[in-house]
C-alpha cells in the first residue's frame, strides 16, 4: 500500500471509528436513562418516522439495501487490509517453455540487505521485492551513518548490489525505489 493509500485509510478508519464510537455512547447512554427515564422508554423511531415507512412500501426494502451495499464495501475493506504488494517469490522462465523456477522473494531480499551492509557506514538496509512474480520490482530503504560517503554508497547500490541481482536473476531492468536516510548520533543510540 503507498503512502497516499495508507493515509487516506487511516483518515477513514479513524473518522469511521469516531462516529460508531458517538452511536454507541449515545445509544449506550440513552439506554442508561442518561438522557432521562421517559426518552430511554420511547420507541427508536418517532411516530413521523414510523408512519412513513409503513405508507411507503419501499422504504425497508431500500434501507436493507442501503445496509447490504455497505456491509459489503466494509467487507472489501478489511480484505483490503490483509492485501499486500508483497511477493513470495520470482518466476524465473527458461524461455523454452519447459519448465520455471521460483526463487523465494526472502532469500533475494536477505542476498541484497547483506550485501548493502557490507558497504562502509551503511548501518541497516531493508529489501521488499513487490509487483508480480514475473516482474518484480525492488523496495529498499538504507540507513547509513554520517561517516558514510553517498555518492560511494549510490554507486555501490546501483553497479554492485542491484546489478548482481539483475544478473542473478537475468534481467535487464528492475524497477526500484531506494530511500536512504542519514542516522544521527541520537537515533544511532535508539537503534542499538
Amino acid at each position: 500500500m503507498d503512502r497516499h493509500a495508507a493515509g487516506l485509510n487511516r483518515v477513514l478508519l479513524v473518522l469511521t471509528g469516531l462516529v460508531l464510537a458517538v452511536a454507541g455512547g449515545a445509544g449506550l447512554a440513552l439506554g442508561l436513562h442518561a438522557f432521562g427515564s421517559a426518552r430511554a422508554h420511547e420507541p427508536m423511531l418517532s411516530d413521523s418516522t414510523r408512519n412513513y415507512a409503513s405508507s411507503h412500501s419501499w422504504f425497508w426494502p431500500t434501507v436493507g439495501g442501503v445496509a447490504a451495499v455497505l456491509a459489503v464495501i466494509g467487507v472489501v475493506w478489511l480484505l483490503a487490509q490483509g492485501r499486500s504488494d508483497r511477493i513470495n517469490g520470482v518466476v524465473l522462465d527458461d524461455g523454452d517453455g519447459t519448465g520455471k523456477t521460483v526463487v523465494p522473494a526472502g532469500t533475494l531480499a536477505s542476498a541484497l540487505q547483506d550485501d548493502i551492509e557490507e558497504v562502509p557506514g551503511v548501518r541497516s538496509a531493508r529489501a521488499r521485492l513487490t509487483g508480480k512474480p514475473s516482474a518484480p520490482k525492488l523496495r529498499l530503504n538504507v540507513t547509513y551513518e554520517r561517516r558514510a560517503d553517498v555518492l560511494e554508497l549510490r554507486r555501490s547500490i546501483q553497479d554492485r548490489a542491484l546489478a548482481r541481482l539483475r544478473s542473478a536473476l537475468e534481467m535487464d531492468r528492475m524497477p526500484a525505489v531506494v530511500r536512504l536516510r542519514l542516522v544521527t548520533g541520537d537515533e544511532r543510540r535508539q537503534v542499538e
